[in-house]
């Protein structure tokens, strides 16, 4: 027997949430012809692929006449308006359903924060409303026409939509593997707006089988046709501008809890002339996103945003403006992660990244050329050096600086586990490495000193984030949000004629750091008109919490508690809440949604 209703009722409904889904393109209207119609397709291909698993879970059920329809019409429902609610959160936030905004949907403290209004609540019912009698109507009608028009219009409908749809999903199924394989990013970027959206890649296929790996587009131009909203308000300066020098020294994958005066002696004895954020947090657990927190002093989950528009942050427009010397010396190259299309897009001409070598050979090479350059510098011309050590990362150190007693050269990461030998050595190591980046910054700072430039150079001493030894029950980096991974050191020595007495326990962010730097140079603007910190030194400073994010999970962190978000779809429901102190996963606990709220809004304040 055929079941003709249940087909023309799900080709129906799968027509309605193609509408619903292209309504969503209306969120981005700067687009050209050929973006508008490549997303038009992938529109339809997503409500086209969704429907597809949904056929696939109903099936089975077609057999019982009228309970499917049913069936069907409540779950058809549920998607129709999932789909509305998820259309105004991205119309408000930039980004769609998530963990964070579940958790504002489920919970009444966090609704009550939100001042909706009665008329759009009515509209909103209105809307329901009309979806749930749309279903109810197309019930009525199919079982009230005959067996032989519904048998018509059902061969019509397969006849004139089967193979559209399935040239459809190919075809921008592929544009979009070939616009990320060939770097349009900027096509690529404006699939975001889809929901569910699933893309096709070719770049490790073309890798293997084809040895073809896309050049790096450098640009120094930034396309006008972005999503971002940023800076907020045009930079100005005040009339008296300090213009005093600035060394940021940086040093990958460092914990602040592991420096003491047997690993970082130079660091310690810096410490003695300057200003200790003991709680200190980095945008992220992994490099790109503890960077790029710090550079644009603002939340890491807008890289991707950058990243697509090769926007550089305001504070390197801050310094050309003011002629400042520019020099960025990484052990690392600054291709990947892609710090050449963001942070450094508009200074490529000021990147040293070319050494070679084991890390701390190439850390070696880094601080030769810094020092060199130091040589160059005068007291007439401001200089900003960012320095970027990479020795902790690969727990890389030379013989001569084995004061821990490593004996095993290699380590076997399959068999180590907390407490291990295998961990132990691996610790050890890391010390090394720690301890002779101490004594490269060491170099630099003696440089600085005789050269008489130490008084007015503001040094910062930092790192991207942390490294953990299962301490909280995790190893390395970007896989959780423990005190190990996130807190980094933060010291900061003032240049002369500034005095500030901070509380050194007080909560901080990377993205504290640029405004910092931006409002003891001159900068008048507010902060929040171009990043989402605050300046470390004003009287009223003081942080509930910081955000911390990497590719899957957003943290809020608070002194006592960490909230997890993830932003996969299949964990959507696994929010934790952790001691902040010990990491332990705390139950009975309720988000505190008013946090999670702020977060949403700081997220899209810079987007359009």
């Amino acid at each position: 027997m055929k079941r003709i209703e249940f087909s023309l009722f799900f080709k129906t409904n799968l027509f309605l949430t193609i509408c619903l889904f292209l309504l969503f393109l209306t969120n981005n209207v700067q687009y050209t012809f050929v973006e508008f119609v490549v997303l038009v397709m992938a529109s339809i291909s997503s409500a086209t692929i969704l429907y597809l698993l949904l056929y696939i879970l109903l099936f089975i059920f077609t057999f019982f006449e009228r309970f499917i329809i049913y069936f069907s019409a409540v779950l058809f429902a549920i998607v129709n308006i999932g789909l509305v609610l998820d259309f105004l959160i991205f119309r408000l936030y930039k980004f769609h359903i998530n963990a964070m905004v579940l958790n504002i949907l489920m919970s009444p403290d966090a609704m009550n924060s939100i001042e909706i209004g009665f008329f759009p609540l009515l509209v909103l019912a209105i809307i329901f409303g009309l979806l749930l009698y749309f279903e109810i109507y197309l019930i009525k009608k199919l079982y009230t026409n005959t067996f032989a028009k519904k048998e018509f219009l059902n061969k019509k409908l397969n006849t004139i939509i089967i193979m559209p749809l399935i040239l459809i999903v190919l075809i921008e199924k592929f544009t979009y593997g070939l616009s990320s394989l060939f770097g349009k990013y900027e096509m690529v970027s404006k699939f975001k707006v889809i929901p569910l959206y699933q893309p096709l890649t070719f770049s490790r296929v073309a890798a293997k089988y084809f040895d073809y790996k896309p050049e790096i587009e450098l640009k120094n131009t930034v396309s006008t046709k972005t999503d971002l909203n940023y800076p907020l308000k045009k930079i100005e300066f005040k009339k008296d501008i300090n213009k005093f020098n600035i060394l940021i020294v940086m040093s990958d994958a460092l914990r602040n809890s592991i420096l003491n005066n047997k690993t970082a002696p130079n660091v310690e004895e810096f410490k003695k002339e300057s200003i200790i954020f003991n709680n200190h947090h980095s945008g992220g657990n992994a490099t790109r996103f503890g960077i790029f927190s710090m550079i644009y002093g603002i939340n890491s989950t807008y890289w991707f945003s950058f990243l697509n528009a090769n926007k550089g942050p305001v504070v390197f427009d801050v310094l050309k403006q003011l002629n400042y010397n520019i020099d960025i010396v990484s052990s690392t190259s600054t291709n990947w992660p892609e710090f050449r299309r963001t942070c450094y897009v508009n200074v490529q001409d000021s990147i040293k990244d070319t050494f070679s070598g084991k890390p701390w050979e190439k850390d070696q090479q880094n601080t030769f050329y810094t020092l060199n350059r130091i040589d160059s510098y005068s007291k007439e011309n401001p200089f900003f050096t960012f320095v970027f050590f990479d020795a902790p990362h690969g727990y890389s150190f030379p013989k001569t600086h084995n004061i821990f007693n490593v004996k095993k050269e290699n380590i076997n990461y399959i068999t180590a586990t907390k407490g291990s030998t295998e961990i132990k050595s691996a610790k050890a190591r890391y010390k090394n490495a720690v301890h002779y980046n101490d004594k490269l910054f060491g170099d630099i700072i003696k440089k600085l000193k005789d050269k008489n430039l130490y008084d007015n150079t503001m040094i910062i001493f930092t790192s991207d984030h942390g490294q953990e030894f299962y301490e909280y029950g995790f190893f390395g980096h970007n896989s959780s949000f423990s005190k190990a991974q996130t807190n980094s050191p933060l010291i900061i020595k003032l240049p002369k004629g500034f005095d500030f007495k901070i509380n050194s326990n007080i909560l901080t962010s990377h993205n504290d750091i640029v405004p910092t730097i931006l409002s003891l140079i001159g900068v008048k603007n507010e902060s929040k008109d171009y990043s989402n910190g605050f300046n470390l030194f004003d009287n009223d400073f003081k942080r509930d919490f910081v955000f911390s994010s990497n590719w899957n999970n957003n943290a809020i962190i608070t002194n006592d508690k960490t909230y997890i978000f993830s932003n996969l779809p299949n964990k959507m429901f696994k929010n934790e809440i952790r001691d902040t102190k010990t990491y332990n996963k705390l139950k009975g606990i309720k988000v505190d949604s008013k946090k999670v709220l702020d977060i949403m809004n700081e997220n899209k304040r810079f987007l359009k």
